[in-house]
């Protein structure tokens, strides 16, 4: 299982909680979610929603299309 690592800022800022809500609501077993304080993506963090599996970075306009984007790349 792969985990979709998420930044504690860019949660506050964007729809980033939607899409963790909807990975461990739907697919708890295809992906673990784990928060973790800053990917220092300051310039990114406030705009889009974004998360790291691995050493790729994620990113989307919006909660839904995240998702979709973290289940092809899992």
């Amino acid at each position: 299982m792969r985990v979709a690592k998420f930044c504690e800022r860019n949660i506050q800022f964007t729809e980033a909680d939607k899409a963790i809500d909807i990975l461990r609501q739907h697919y708890k077993d295809d992906v673990a979610v784990s928060v973790v304080d800053c990917f220092r993506r300051c310039l990114k963090c406030r705009v889009q929603p974004f998360c790291r599996i691995q050493l790729t970075t994620i990113e989307a306009n919006d909660a839904e299309t995240l998702v979709k984007q973290i289940l092809q790349t899992v």
